[in-house]
């Protein structure tokens, strides 16, 4: 064989070594995440320190919303959600049936209902 041949062979081996160690690279991912925004029902502006539970048969995680009214949640595995919204001052709301797909972001937005005053 010639030396150029060797090289050249050598190289190809070396990149395929290479590009079977990037076990990540081709594979896709096993979860998916939900985001969005709470606002007031009546008024529109996005409520910050809403607490939430994203839920489902498989797991449950807890999460707060910042002060622009957004939350993320990471690494969900693939299954239907019920997403329960709560706050002081605000109807609390629970909301099923909500899906999430392995590599994808779902975009959830919710509004809250003020809670009725009672004057006395």
């Amino acid at each position: 064989m010639k030396p150029s041949s060797l090289r050249r062979s050598l190289s190809l081996i070396a990149l395929l070594v290479a590009f079977m160690g990037q076990s990540g690279f081709a594979l896709a991912g096993t979860s998916g995440n939900i985001a969005g925004t709470v606002r007031d029902a009546k008024t529109g502006a996005p409520l910050a320190g809403v607490h939430l539970q994203i839920s489902s048969a498989s797991q449950a995680i807890e999460t707060t919303t910042d002060a622009h009214g957004h939350f993320v949640v990471f690494a969900l595995q693939p299954d239907d959600y019920t997403l329960t919204a709560e706050k002081a001052g605000y109807d609390a709301r629970a909301l099923s049936g909500y899906p999430v797909f392995a590599d994808q972001t779902q975009q959830y937005d919710l509004q809250l209902n003020p809670a009725p005053t009672t004057s006395g």
